[in-house]
């Protein structure tokens, strides 16, 4: 009996002692995932965008330095032309008024001979 019972006992500490600790992972519920994947596109997209943003800033600030220097050489271009046309007909204005003044002097030379 003695035999019985050390062999009963030793089997049933042999047994609770070789149990194992047993654990599955923890798995996500479907709508964990699909949070996870959301908040994993929301990224994306927001990274996306904010360069697209980025490269939009960069071309609006290109683009205003374009034409701000168009503006400047054309402003420059259609002053320098006026101030060309503006001499021109100066220069026209003292040629013709020194012809009148010679035309002038001419006739009054010719008065003056009669």
């Amino acid at each position: 009996m003695l035999r019985t019972a050390f062999a009963s006992s030793a089997r049933s500490a042999v047994a609770h002692s070789s149990r194992g600790f047993h654990t599955s992972p923890v798995s996500l519920t479907v709508s964990e995932k699909v949070a996870e994947v959301a908040d994993k596109v929301n990224k994306k997209v927001g990274k996306g965008l904010a360069s697209a943003i980025e490269k939009g800033e960069q071309a609006t600030e290109k683009t205003k330095e374009t034409i701000g220097e168009y503006m400047r050489r054309n402003v420059k271009d259609k002053a320098s032309e006026t101030s060309s046309m503006a001499s021109q007909k100066a220069n026209q204005t003292a040629a013709g008024a020194r012809k009148g003044a010679r035309d002038f002097k001419a006739d009054v030379e010719k008065e003056a001979r009669k």
